[in-house]
C-alpha cells in the first residue's frame, strides 16, 4: 500500500470514474450500433410498390440522420445520462459507488438514497432532496426499486394514495405489488378499501359468469319446465354457487409476498428512469419516436405513467387472477356489487311456489298438484285417447254390401237357376269375414284404448309425484337463502390479517 493513502485513493475514484464513463460510452455506441443493425434489417424487408418503398426508405433514412444528430445534442447531458446508466447497472445487479449530481435532475439524489435498498440502507437525506426535486418520480422510483430489488417498501400512500378511473401504468404497477401482499396485510386491506371506490354495477355479469355453477339444475322433463320453480331453483343454486366462490377465493388469501413482481413493475421502472430529466425529456421523446420510424414498430409512446386502462377493467381482469391474493383484493374490493347480485338471486329463489302445474302429455294438458291430478283435465284427457283409438274401419259397409249382393244373387239362383249358388255362398263368405274382421279390430282397439288409458293415468300420477318432490326440495333450498346470504355477508365483512 502507498504511504500516501489519499493520492491512491484518489487515484482508485478517478479510474472508477473513467470506467463507468466508458461504460456508458460503451452502452451508447452499443445502442447507436443496434439502431444501425435495425435499420439495414428494416430496409432490407422493405416491400410494396416502388413508390410504398421509397417513401418507406426516406422516412427510415431521415429519422437515422435526425436520431444522430440528436445524440450529439443529448452529449450535452452527459451527467444525466451517466447517472441513468448507472441506474440501470444497479438494475442488473452490478454495485454503485460514486454518484454525481446532475443539475436538478431528481434521479441522482434518489439513486445515492436507494442503492443500498436491497440490504436495507436508505440515505433519507438523499432521498428528501430527491423527494424536493419531484416527489412523485422520487416516490415511485423508490417502491418500483425497492421491489425489484428486494428491499423494504414505503409507505403506500405515498405512491398510491387513490385509485383514479382511468389507471397509469405506474399506480397498476404499486396496486399489483399491494394485492401481491409485497407491502403487508395492511397495505393490502388499505388498496382493496380504495378499489372498493372504482368497483360498480359492470361488475355484475363477470361475478356472475366466474362464479357460475358448474352444472345448470334443471326441473325434470316430466314437469314442462316447471316455470317459476325452475327459475328459483336455479337462483338458489346460483346464491350457493357465489357464496362458495366467495368463500374460498377470501380462505385463500395468505397474507404473504408472491413468489415474484409483476413483470409490469419492472417494465414500469425501466420506462421511468428511461425518460430522463426535464430538459431531456423532449429529446429522449423524440429519440424513442424516430428509433419506432427505424424499427418500424406502431407506436413508442409507452412511458411509466401512460394510461393502462379504466380501473374498473383491472379489477375485472383480477377476479379471474391466478394469484390468490390479488383475486381476493378484487373481490375484497367488490362486495358491494356482490352483495347486489346475491340479493337479485334471493329475490328470484323466493318467489311464490305453485300450488297448480299444468303439463303436456300426447292427449291434451292436464293440470296437476302436489297432491292429485285435477279430474276435470284428466278425464278429458282420458276421453281423447278413447277417440283417437276408435276404429275407422269401412269393414261394416263392406259387410253390409257383401250380405246385399249375397240375396240378390240368391234370387236369382231360384229365378235362374241354381248354378247362381255359388256366387251367392261366396258373397256371404266375404261378409262374414268382414263382420268377423270388424269385431275383432274394435276389440283389440278398445283393449289398446285400455291399456292406453291406464298408462295416461300412471304418466300423470308420476308427474304428480315428482312435482310434490320437486317442491318438497326447492322448499328446502329457499330454507337455506338466508344462511348462504348470512355466510356471504360474513365472508366479505372482513379479511382475517
Amino acid at each position: 500500500m502507498s504511504d500516501n493513502w489519499w493520492t491512491d485513493y484518489s487515484q482508485n475514484r478517478r479510474i472508477s470514474g473513467l470506467e463507468e464513463d466508458l461504460n456508458h460510452v460503451s452502452a451508447s455506441l452499443s445502442q447507436a450500433r443496434a439502431s444501425q443493425a435495425r435499420l439495414k434489417a428494416e430496409l432490407s424487408k422493405v416491400s410494396g410498390s416502388m413508390e410504398q418503398r421509397l417513401t418507406r426508405l426516406t422516412a427510415a433514412f431521415d429519422a437515422f440522420v435526425e436520431i444522430s444528430d440528436l445524440r450529439v445534442t443529448l452529449g450535452l447531458f452527459h451527467a444525466h445520462g451517466r447517472v441513468r446508466h448507472q441506474t440501470k447497472r444497479l438494475l442488473l445487479g452490478e454495485p454503485v459507488i460514486e454518484v454525481a449530481d446532475a443539475e436538478g435532475y431528481w434521479l441522482a439524489p434518489a439513486l445515492v438514497a436507494l442503492r443500498g435498498v436491497a440490504d436495507g440502507a436508505v440515505d433519507d437525506e438523499a432521498l428528501s432532496l430527491a423527494v424536493a426535486r419531484d416527489p412523485l418520480r422520487a416516490r415511485t422510483f423508490h417502491a418500483l426499486l425497492a421491489a425489484v430489488l428486494g428491499g423494504r417498501l414505503p409507505a403506500l400512500e405515498e405512491t398510491l394514495p387513490s385509485v383514479p378511473a382511468t389507471v397509469a401504468g405506474y399506480q397498476r404497477a404499486v396496486w399489483l405489488l399491494a394485492a401481491d401482499g409485497f407491502y403487508g396485510p395492511q397495505a393490502w386491506e388499505r388498496c382493496a378499501s380504495l378499489l372498493t371506490a372504482v368497483a360498480d354495477e359492470t361488475l355484475a355479469d363477470t361475478l356472475r359468469s366466474v362464479s357460475a355453477p358448474r352444472t345448470v339444475t334443471r326441473i325434470p322433463k316430466d314437469l314442462d319446465g316447471g316455470g317459476d320453480m325452475a327459475t328459483a331453483l336455479q337462483a338458489c343454486e346460483k346464491l350457493t354457487a357465489l357464496r362458495a366462490w366467495v368463500t374460498s377465493t377470501l380462505d385463500a388469501y395468505t397474507g404473504e409476498p408472491a413468489a415474484s413482481v409483476d413483470p409490469l413493475v419492472r417494465r414500469s421502472l425501466e420506462l421511468l428512469v428511461n425518460e430522463g430529466s426535464p430538459d431531456e425529456l423532449p429529446l429522449l421523446a423524440r429519440e424513442r419516436e424516430l428509433r419506432a420510424i427505424i424499427e418500424g414498430t406502431s407506436s413508442a409512446s409507452d412511458t411509466w405513467d401512460s394510461p393502462l386502462g379504466p380501473a374498473v377493467d383491472l379489477v375485472r381482469a383480477d377476479l379471474s387472477a391466478e394469484q390468490p391474493d390479488r383475486k381476493a383484493m378484487a373481490v375484497r374490493a367488490s362486495a358491494e356489487v356482490i352483495l347486489s347480485v346475491a340479493e337479485q338471486y334471493v329475490t328470484s329463489a323466493k318467489v311464490a311456489l305453485p300450488d297448480e302445474l299444468t303439463v303436456r302429455t300426447r292427449y291434451g294438458q292436464v293440470a296437476i298438484t302436489p297432491t292429485e291430478a285435477d279430474r276435470t283435465t284428466l278425464e278429458k284427457a282420458v276421453d281423447m285417447v278413447g277417440r283417437v283409438s276408435a276404429v275407422e274401419s269401412k269393414r261394416r259397409q263392406a259387410m253390409i254390401g257383401a250380405f246385399v249382393v249375397a240375396a240378390g244373387f240368391a234370387a236369382l239362383a231360384v229365378f235362374a237357376g241354381w248354378g247362381w249358388v255359388f256366387v251367392t255362398l261366396a258373397a256371404a263368405g266375404i261378409g262374414v269375414y268382414q263382420r268377423l274382421a270388424d269385431v275383432r279390430e274394435r276389440r283389440k282397439a278398445a283393449e289398446t284404448a285400455e291399456s292406453l288409458k291406464e298408462t295416461l293415468r300412471q304418466d300423470v300420477a308420476n308427474r304428480v309425484e315428482v312435482f310434490a318432490k320437486t317442491r318438497r326440495e326447492l322448499q328446502d333450498r329457499q330454507a337455506r337463502v338466508t344462511d348462504d346470504m348470512a355466510a356471504l355477508r360474513a365472508a366479505l365483512a372482513t379479511v382475517a390479517v
